[in-house]
């Protein structure tokens, strides 16, 4: 069985969308809240068994209407988050329905996931039994700074990957590598890092340049452009009004 962890417990403070109170997950994009895009993705792969929502425990009756709304097909599980990502995550995990083998973690301030790269990162996990992530190649020159103000060094970028979600991880492995990171009071960003430290293989899968995260508000303005460009594309897998293929 196969659960997806969807951490959207975030308050979106950096994203100052200009409606007061509103989790970023609940801000409307190209006519659906940004999680619904998100939910949508999962409901249509068909490799995701059930989904947990991890939600603002301030909100969690307006991510209910969402979901509610939604009329998805598939299990779908609230968890109040905690005081950070990894806190949620952390909480969404304790909410995993017995026999679940695999967890793809996907955060919902990635609206623009497609099934194809949920699926693929899926099969890399499972192909190499531990763990995969998307991730696309560092386009730019990077530069390393102790303070801020000055460069310390050049790194060698053909080295250096960009982390997205989804992140597709052994059930067992997850939670033992969270176990530890509470143990150990370390803290992460990402569910990948927490891996990495119990010494298990991750392996990379090409993203997708489309799959951005919304942080910023001009975040917001290319989501919205690039999902209703695919919304006049005409396509099934992510048209609004389509029906849940029950």
């Amino acid at each position: 069985m196969t659960i997806s962890v969807v951490p959207a417990a975030g308050l979106g403070k950096r994203l100052k969308s200009g409606t007061k109170d509103v989790p970023k997950a609940l801000v409307t994009i190209a006519g659906k809240p940004m999680v619904g895009w998100v939910m949508e993705a999962l409901e249509q792969t068909p490799i995701v068994d059930g989904i947990v929502l991890v939600v603002p425990s301030s909100h969690r009756s307006e991510f209910e209407r969402c979901c509610q709304a939604l009329a998805l097909c598939k299990p779908v599980w609230l968890v109040e988050g905690g005081e950070d990502r990894q806190q949620s995550v952390w909480r969404g995990l304790q909410a995993l329905p017995s026999g679940t083998e695999w967890v793809i973690v996907h955060d919902a301030a990635r609206p623009l996931v497609t099934p194809a790269l949920l699926i693929a990162v899926w099969e890399a996990a499972r192909e190499i039994g531990s763990a995969a992530i998307a991730a696309l190649p560092c386009p730019d020159t990077v530069k390393r700074s102790l303070d801020g103000v000055l460069i310390a060094e050049t790194l060698d970028r053909q080295q250096i990957w960009l982390a997205q979600t989804p992140q597709v991880f052994a059930a067992d492995l997850l939670l033992a590598a969270h176990e530890k990171a509470l143990s150990d009071g370390f803290t992460a960003t990402d569910d990948a890092t927490l891996v990495e430290r119990m010494g298990a293989p991750i392996r990379l899968v090409m993203g997708e340049p489309t799959n951005l995260k919304v942080t910023y508000p001009a975040d917001l303005l290319l989501a919205e452009a690039l999902l209703q460009g695919r919304q006049q594309k005409g396509s099934c897998n992510f048209e609004a009004n389509s029906p849940s293929p029950c």
